[in-house]
């Protein structure tokens, strides 16, 4: 009988304990198509340029103005969702931009006119970026955003990666304007799931009063910011030199992801070594993410350093994989696989600290501004990154960017 009441008493306390687990809403899962699109092309528009002619330089510009649209879309779709009080019309906006722009993108003859067709897609694509996560704080009680938030990253995040392995795979027996058109249809889904599981939300979020969130599982290079959510900024005293901090991080992101996928193809490698060098990215930056944050704890300047080694380590293996070329591909995946780890630790630990150091009544705007100063860095990478590349060559750009890492560290150590 005491065998029976101790079953039952353990069995109650396992169901007490995941009882207030919430239930995930089903339009996370309009996400995915959506996500394995744009993971996907993710690698397409840079290989694309190279292929029409452009060089190191129309990249980094290309990735330099797609960011600042991002942005500004980010923003800009924000607040008007905010002051309309509607959600739905502005994600089902960004799943449409997808097989529109990609689709547009097919057909583009000269690296010019691919420019301008990706960076109008940026900015509409940005309103999947701050709307979603206020849709989804209207979904879930408010005990619950942590984890309703986290688990809508992780769901998209794995979309990324799915669609990168299905860009490796079709990269096999596809042209260049073929994988847009394929991506453009596989993204499509996403507009009829959307209009089906979203249900409008038409409530006021204040975004000042919302702490910081942890960012995107994959650290998204293509489109910067990957995460907006707060549109308004300040600077709090206890913050001033990690935003100079990085400021110089992602400077140093701006000198790497866009310039990866040029170096590889411009000593020969075709766009399936580029696809598995992403997916080798992105996947280790998903598996651990979770693990990361899990056992993080009080730690997290910590986190936060280890994080910034790691990524230094990818610099230096990239400096070194660019003098000795009978090894660059090996040292190339390498670096890769080190800075997709390192984001795990750097994309988590980063807004934690934000929302740890800002006051109270500062969370939000201080988001806003750890944002701003991401954004701005890495569009200053991007540009800077495909200047030099053209000019100096690529062991320059990588020493660069591991001179700013370490001046980051040192910052954080003060």
């Amino acid at each position: 009988m005491s065998q029976r009441v101790a079953v039952a008493v353990r069995n109650a306390s396992v169901a007490n304990r995941y009882r207030y687990i919430p239930k995930m809403p089903r339009w996370f899962y309009s996400f995915v198509p959506f996500k394995v699109a744009t993971g996907g092309s993710s690698a397409l528009v840079s290989l694309y340029l190279l292929e029409l002619g452009g060089n190191a330089s129309t990249v980094g510009l290309t990735f330099a103005l797609a960011s600042l649209a991002s942005m500004l879309g980010a923003l800009f779709w924000g607040r008007v969702s905010d002051r309309t009080l509607r959600r739905k019309p502005f994600i089902l906006l960004g799943f449409a931009s997808v097989p529109l722009f990609l689709t547009a993108m097919a057909f583009v003859k000269t690296p010019a006119q691919l420019i301008a067709v990706n960076t109008v897609y940026a900015f509409f694509l940005a309103s999947t970026l701050s709307v979603p996560i206020a849709l989804v704080l209207r979904s879930v009680r408010k005990h619950s955003w942590d984890h309703a938030i986290g688990k809508f990253n992780e769901i998209s995040g794995w979309g990324w990666v799915l669609g990168l392995v299905l860009g490796f795979g079709l990269s096999r027996f596809l042209t260049m304007p073929q994988l847009f058109i394929a991506f453009a249809i596989l993204g499509l889904p996403s507009v009829f799931m959307g209009e089906r599981m979203i249900r409008e939300a038409p409530i006021y979020i204040n975004r000042r009063a919302i702490k910081a969130f942890g960012n995107y599982v994959v650290e998204k290079a293509r489109y910067f910011p990957s995460f907006i959510l707060h549109t308004n900024f300040s600077l709090p005293e206890g913050l001033r030199r990690f935003y100079i901090a990085f400021l110089l991080f992602w400077i140093a992101a701006g000198l790497y992801f866009p310039q990866m996928p040029v170096l590889l193809t411009s000593e020969g490698y075709t766009r399936e070594i580029v696809y598995l060098a992403l997916i080798a990215n992105s996947a280790v930056s998903a598996m651990n993410y979770t693990r990361v944050g899990a056992t993080m704890g009080g730690g997290k300047e910590g986190v936060l350093r280890k994080g910034l080694l790691l990524r230094a380590g990818a610099f230096a293996t990239m400096v070194l994989g660019t003098l000795l070329s009978p090894v660059l591909l090996p040292l190339a995946f390498a670096s890769y696989i080190l800075a997709g780890y390192s984001w795990a630790f750097i994309g988590i630990s980063s807004t934690a600290i934000v929302s740890e150091r800002a006051g109270e009544k500062e969370k939000g705007s201080a988001m806003g501004t750890y944002n701003v100063v991401s954004s701005a860095g890495y569009i200053t990478g991007s540009a800077l990154g495909g200047f030099a590349a053209s000019t100096v060559g690529f062991v320059p750009i990588f020493g660069a960017g591991l001179l700013l890492l370490g001046t980051s560290i040192a910052l954080l150590k003060k």
